[in-house]
Order: structure tokens, then C-alpha cells, then sequence
């Protein structure tokens, strides 16, 4: 396989360092870095460009919960299956910032999205990362502080089939012990938008992160996640 295309070695290379690759096409794009000076370019220079970004985020202390699940499951005898918040599959992301940062950037780059941006150039960003695989699946970003809704952009990484009779619905988190807000029912089409109505607008800007779940065609008929969660993210503003 011949790489003339800049544009092509740039987007190899950013999946590559971005770990979002499948296995197979992993091993093959390294063998070709071995034959490739470019392509070995291409590689040091995203690495290169998102180092920074990764080092500017904090440490994320896991919250007094997640301990307390962690004895739930050690300590034989006490029984009870972990709510939404207590998911350790959850918080085990929110430690992956540089992976979060780093394809953040990946969306701002090759990803602009169909309004301008906000004259700080800030957006939020969720990588929202598969439970069982735990590689990124979806990811969701918007420009927080803006008056009035909110147009999230969703882009669709890699996913499992829809079942029949069933809808994927999007969660937000609101942290705090407060319980998951729907945000609506999502497809699973690569590029897709959600609109946020004003009144949970701000709320957004705030959010912990964000969720997505399975459930019955039409969505949850509690208000909460009633079916099992299949991908989760923690906000990171860029």
C-alpha cells in the first residue's frame, strides 16, 4: 500500500495514536510504519500535538462512591446490584484524559461542526468510551456559555447493532448524586445532531458527562435508564 496522500498518512496516524484502530488494522498499519519514513512523520507529529493538550488536564479524584462499590462487590454477603452512579465501568474512564483530550482534538480539527464556534473557542467534549471493550464508540461535543439551545453533534465511532424493538436514548449526568436527565433517543447513523432545549441548556454546560442505554422502542418509560448502558464519557472542556 503506497501513501502519496498527505491527507491519508495524517488520518492513519491520528487513528493510530488515538487507539481507535481495530486490532487487526493496528498490526498492519505498523508493519507499513517500518517501510514508511512519512508515515512514521505523520505518527510523531500528532503525538507531538496532543502531548500538551494531555498534560493540561487535572487529576480526577474518584468520588467517595465508587470506594464504597468497590467494598460492595469485596465483602461477601452484601448483596444489591450497583445503581447508575456506583458503575465502576463509569469512573474507570474518567483516569483515560489524555485518550479523551486526544481525540477531542481529532473532532475540532476534521470535525467542524455546522455553527461557529464561540469567540473563546471553547467546546465540550465527550469521548464516550464502549463498557465491555472499553475503546471509544461515540463521541459528542457543543459550544457551552451560548444563549438560548444547545446543538450537540454526535459522530458515531463503532457500534453494535440496533436490536429490534428497542432505542438507544442519550443520558445526561448531572453529578451530585443527581439521578440521569434524558436527552433524548439517538440512531445509529455515523453523523447525527441532538437539540437541548434552553431550560436544560445550562445544565449541560455543567454536566459530569454523559451516558447512552438501551431501551424499549420509544425510550425509557420511567425517566430513568432502565435497559443496560453500553457507552458512558466524562465532559472535558477544549
Amino acid at each position: 500500500m503506497r501513501f502519496a496522500s498527505e491527507e491519508l498518512r495524517s488520518k492513519l496516524a491520528a487513528e493510530y495514536v488515538l487507539g481507535t484502530m481495530s486490532a487487526h488494522a493496528r498490526r498492519r498499519f505498523e508493519i507499513n510504519l517500518k517501510e514508511h519514513p512519512a508515515l512514521r512523520r505523520a505518527v510523531a507529529e500528532w503525538e507531538k500535538r496532543l502531548m500538551p493538550l494531555a498534560l493540561t488536564l487535572p487529576e480526577v479524584e474518584p468520588p467517595s462512591r465508587v470506594w464504597q462499590a468497590i467494598e460492595s462487590r469485596i465483602r461477601p454477603g452484601r448483596q444489591g446490584r450497583p445503581g447508575f452512579w456506583e458503575n465502576l465501568s463509569f469512573w474507570r474512564f474518567s483516569s483515560i484524559a489524555s485518550g479523551l483530550v486526544a481525540l477531542a482534538l481529532l473532532i475540532l480539527v476534521a470535525v467542524p461542526g455546522p455553527e461557529a464556534p464561540p469567540a473563546d473557542g471553547t467546546r465540550m467534549v465527550v469521548v464516550m468510551n464502549d463498557l465491555k471493550t472499553r475503546s471509544p464508540a461515540m463521541t459528542v461535543s457543543w459550544e457551552p456559555g451560548m444563549p438560548g439551545k444547545r446543538v450537540m453533534r454526535i459522530r458515531v465511532i463503532g457500534h453494535a447493532e440496533m436490536a429490534p424493538g428497542t432505542a438507544w436514548e442519550l443520558w445526561m449526568l448531572p453529578g451530585k448524586d443527581q439521578n440521569p436527565v434524558s436527552l433524548g433517543l439517538i440512531t445509529t447513523h455515523d453523523a447525527q445532531t441532538v437539540i437541548v432545549p434552553e431550560p436544560l441548556a445550562t445544565k449541560l454546560d455543567q454536566a459530569q458527562g454523559l451516558a447512552m442505554s438501551v431501551e424499549a422502542a420509544g425510550g425509557s418509560p420511567t425517566g430513568l435508564p432502565t435497559g443496560p448502558v453500553l457507552y458512558a464519557g466524562q465532559c472535558v472542556k477544549t
